[in-house]
């Protein structure tokens, strides 16, 4: 056995186990190894493990009139890491490299490069590479060496020159295939556990910040939940800045950069505009990818991450680095640990606030419908009906069972249009009473959308408040409209009335998120936290001429399917 063929190979193995560190530090390969059968996936693999192979050919040492070399590592550990279709690929191209050169052997070296090729894709099928050992590894470059001596005995000739041959570098070239294998597998193993040491870091320091950031968040996203939240990001991660959005301005900004990245302030940076519009985390290298329009920012490089409820963007949190490329691979899995945990919080927030504003709803109908001042004035007409218009007291006491058992029932969360119309009816018989003739009522409900599924109390509010806060100060001539339409795949429900209106600056006002209201307000934030912005209540008001009130919902949508949401109704 020759020591220096020994020596050489074995510098050809330490080239291999360099590659192989860059191997398993490579995101995109172990994208690739994850998904070998993709077609981009499965060219890249191909080429680059074809070249590491052609690589082993040419660096291969002459003996005897054939080449001793490592080309059936680069082989066997393609179709270890991307299976069959890989490894047959990669075979075929460093089989026919080979049989190119030449020489006594190379049909049968190609032949055993495209065999060995096979049978390693063939053992991570059937093992799979979560559970690949070096011991594995090992034994399949034996058989792969011992099934390319084989066909070298079978195919190559004179028989004299490939004894010669194979008693020369049999054992090293054996040793060395076997070794490079075990080193290659022990080095992406090695990094895989570390990997996995840098994820389990992340995650107990993502529950951390999750567990720090839960009183601020159970109140939602918003300036003061979003500035207390940037702190204790920033004190865990010591990372240079750390920033939060909604989908339009900064909530919250803290470490370098301060001076020109403020909370309340339109969002600056491209990268953060991206994010939102893509939806998708975005990993920032340098300052040109960061896209900030001041000049001497001194962040270069980080991460931002969606923050996600109910399916929809809803803001970014975003981590930066002074360093151009400072971004580390364990910075990307926190940042994308904390957006995943804050999303949770942000969405149980909003399903919190909603059961909340319901509670409010129902509390604001039972206590304007049954007000001691309201139940008295309808008993007293009630009274004075019993004297002079029996027929109408008992039509009234009708309408005012209606109401009450209305209010008192044990509603869900949602109700049909028809189970809301007929208290709203109800409502309004009684009111007309206290009216007179300056009151008429319009309604004009299609019946197809009697069934449609709309939150409890969404309409009454409306109808309310266009009463007591538009008509009752009008003097004469007091009209009422109500419609619901189906308009294509959406309801319109519309509360009209020709009032005294509402005044702009006090309708801004009606839609403040500052305003803690009940009523209109009420019913404004729970649409929207159900239906999204593409639906939900608008108001439209001329001082003098009268109020709009239009709700928009999803068509088709029945109660049934909001009781029983996870079979998917809807």
């Amino acid at each position: 056995m020759r020591g220096d063929l020994v020596a050489d190979l074995t510098g050809d193995m330490a080239i291999l186990a360099l590659v192989a560190y860059l191997f398993g530090r490579s995101g995109l390969i172990a994208k690739c190894v994850n998904q070998p059968l993709t077609g981009r996936n499965w060219l890249f693999l191909t080429l680059i493990f074809s070249v590491l192979s052609i690589y082993g050919t040419y660096d291969g040492i002459p003996v005897e009139g054939a080449l001793a070399n490592t080309r059936l590592i680069g082989t066997i550990m393609s179709g270890i890491l991307g299976g069959p279709s890989v490894g047959l690929s990669v075979g075929v191209i460093s089989g026919l490299h080979r049989y190119g050169i030449g020489g006594f052997t190379a049909e049968a070296c190609g032949i055993a490069s495209v065999l060995g090729g096979l049978l390693a894709g063939l053992v991570r099928e059937r093992v799979g590479l979560a559970n690949m050992t070096w011991k594995t590894a090992g034994t399949t470059a034996i058989l792969a060496e011992l099934m390319q001596k084989g066909m070298v005995f079978l195919l190559a000739r004179p028989f004299e020159a490939v004894w010669a041959l194979e008693s020369a570098i049999a054992i090293p070239t054996a040793v060395v295939s076997v070794l490079g294998t075990v080193v290659f597998m022990f080095i992406l193993k090695d990094i895989q556990i570390q990997q996995e040491v840098h994820g389990a870091k992340a995650a107990d320091l993502a529950l951390a910040i999750a567990s720090r950031t839960l009183p601020y968040l159970r109140h939602g996203l918003n300036l003061t939940s979003a500035g207390e939240t940037a702190k204790i990001i920033y004190q865990l991660t010591k990372v240079d800045a750390v920033s939060i959005t909604d989908t339009e301005k900064v909530l919250a900004f803290v470490g370098k950069g301060n001076d020109h990245h403020k909370a309340g302030e339109p969002i600056l940076t491209r990268s953060t505009q991206g994010t939102i519009a893509n939806a998708c985390l975005s990993i920032i290298r340098t300052a040109e990818d960061r896209g900030c329009p001041v000049p001497g920012c001194p962040l270069q490089s980080g991460v931002v991450a969606p923050l996600v409820a109910h399916g929809t963007v809803v803001g970014t949190v975003k981590i930066s680095r002074s360093a151009e490329s400072g971004i580390s691979e364990m910075d990307v899995q926190i940042a994308r640990g904390i957006a995943q945990l804050l999303s949770v919080q942000i969405e149980l927030a909003e399903i919190d606030e909603q059961k909340k504003m319901r509670e409010k709803a129902e509390f604001k109908a039972l206590s304007a419908q049954i007000n001691p001042h309201f139940l008295f004035n309808t008993l007293n007409i009630i009274m004075s009906f019993c004297r002079t218009n029996p027929e109408v007291a008992r039509e009234l006491l009708g309408h005012l069972g209606t109401t009450l058992r209305y209010s008192f029932a044990k509603h869900g969360d949602f109700v049909t249009i028809a189970e809301e119309m007929e208290e709203i009816k109800a409502y309004l018989e009684i009111v007309k009473s206290r009216f007179g003739s300056r009151l008429t009522i319009s309604m004009d409900v299609d019946d197809t959308v009697l069934n449609t599924a709309i939150p409890v109390l969404a309409v009454q509010p409306l109808v309310e408040n266009a009463i007591q806060h538009g008509l009752f100060p009008k003097l004469s001539e007091c009209h009422l409209a109500i419609t619901a339409l189906k308009e294509e795949d959406t309801v319109r429900i519309s509360v009209f009335d020709n009032g005294i209106g509402i005044a702009k600056e006090k309708l801004d006002q009606l839609f403040s998120e500052t305003v803690d209201g009940i009523g209109v307000q009420n019913v404004y934030k729970r649409l929207k936290g159900i239906y999204g912005a593409d639906y939900g209540l608008t108001l439209d008001s001329r001082p003098g001429f009268g109020t709009w009130a239009t709700i928009r919902i999803p068509a088709g949508i029945e109660v049934s399917c909001y009781e029983n949401w996870d079979d998917n109704c809807g």
